[in-house]
């Protein structure tokens, strides 16, 4: 079914958004699974992985190194580990098992969940979980917030990007087990701001949301204009692009919104999910007329839904799958300028496959090439190459710096 198919791809850094929905379908890590559960991921992965000389050469060593891994494992976690391993060895994105104590399991049930299989799952209910709304990246055993979702529980918090996580109520984060016991509660965040500051608390009320909601309120929120020397620049964060909804509010923004009348614009890849489809590069357009309508009273007014000035696609190491044909599409026809750092590379098509006891396996079953490139493994180069460490950055974006100093100099 070809709309099982998508350029969707989950960050690289970890979520402290926290998954939850129907507790039925959840599991804990106590449980073990059924060792005939390997052997069902084993064969779902032979039959439709997307590389089949890969499946001959090297699947057979990785699927002995795993079964020796889970010789007398005592729980999910082991179990998991050892499994994920064995598909990290076929070098594929989107391709990793997942079950309910991982956050990807809710936020891709999320984006899939138009499929009766996902569907039966979740026992029909619809997909929401507990979340914060900070992204984190672990750089050496330290978990550090990566952004920041405008308007959630966190940013009306005070959290900023760079914010060093020391622990959650006491105990060391851990996605899911750290908020699933406490909606609507407030929670302390021990961190550190700076590298050698004193730790301080900051109370957080996790809430409860549908996970492709969540992002959508993100987006919206993210959507703002900043003036510097005398120009306007649009700015919108877009944490998810899997879904037509997500794009419309960029169309609305600049057609209708905003940042409607802005000199330059910003859109921010980074961080969150793919599965934004090419032809949206058709808002750089510029052969398409602009609509100057007049009613009876002589008011009129305008309707343009291209973006026809200066504008950057905001890129790093997050940027993924969709995303990262967007920015490879502006860069070859000189759209907007791409900037930050080269991107993933993952962009394999992918279907989630529920398992027989409600777990999940997310496998690469398509290969593309996109204007004859392919960006599996290599990604996308940016325009101007700005690295970043968001460790202890104290909420200071240089990425996003970087990119209004190169739209200042171009209007």
């Amino acid at each position: 079914m070809k709309h099982r198919y998508r350029y969707v791809g989950l960050t690289i850094v970890v979520y402290l958004v926290l998954f939850g929905c129907a507790l039925s379908a959840r599991g804990d890590s106590e449980r073990t699974p059924s060792p005939d559960l390997l052997f069902e991921i084993i064969g779902i992965v032979e039959k439709n992985f997307y590389n089949p000389q890969k499946i001959e050469t090297d699947f057979p060593a990785l699927k002995l190194a795993c079964n020796k891994k889970l010789q007398g494992i005592s729980g999910q976690n082991e179990f998991s580990n050892a499994v994920n391993a064995m598909l990290r060895g076929l070098n594929a994105s989107h391709t990793y098992y997942l079950c309910p104590q991982d956050y990807e399991y809710y936020h891709l049930a999320s984006i899939f969940s138009s499929l009766p299989e996902i569907q039966e799952v979740f026992k029909q209910k619809e997909i929401q979980y507990p979340t914060v709304g900070i992204i984190t990246e672990t750089i050496d055993l330290k978990v550090f917030i990566a952004s920041v979702l405008p308007g959630g529980p966190a940013d009306q918090a005070g959290l900023l990007q760079g914010d060093e996580i020391i622990s959650v109520n006491g105990a060391p984060y851990r996605p899911v087990e750290s908020f699933e016991a406490h909606i609507g509660i407030e929670l302390p965040f021990i961190i550190r701001r700076t590298e050698y500051s004193d730790l301080r608390t900051v109370l957080v009320m996790p809430k409860m949301i549908n996970p492709r909601t969540e992002m959508l309120d993100a987006e919206q929120a993210s959507i703002r204009v900043i003036e510097r020397e005398g120009k306007r620049i649009g700015y919108i964060h877009i944490y998810s692009y899997a879904g037509e909804e997500y794009h419309q509010v960029l169309l609305d923004a600049v057609s209708w919104g905003t940042i409607k009348d802005a000199d330059s614009l910003i859109i921010d890849l980074r961080y969150g999910l793919g599965g934004a489809n090419p032809d949206y590069l058709n808002m750089f357009n510029r052969k398409v007329p602009v609509i100057v309508s007049t009613d009876n009273t002589g008011e009129t007014s305008t309707y343009d839904p291209q973006w026809r000035k200066p504008a950057v696609y905001l890129v790093n190491k997050t940027t993924r799958s969709g995303k990262e044909i967007l920015a490879f599409g502006a860069k070859k026809y000189h759209l907007a300028a791409v900037i930050g750092e080269r991107t993933a590379g993952a962009v394999l098509g992918a279907r989630l496959f529920p398992l027989s006891n409600g777990d999940l396996l997310y496998l690469a079953v398509r290969h593309s090439t996109f204007d004859g490139a392919d960006l599996e493994g290599s990604g996308v180069p940016p325009d101007v190459e700005v690295p970043m460490d968001i460790r202890y950055s104290n909420g200071n974006d240089i990425q996003l710096e970087k990119s209004i100093e190169y739209l200042l100099m171009r209007n």
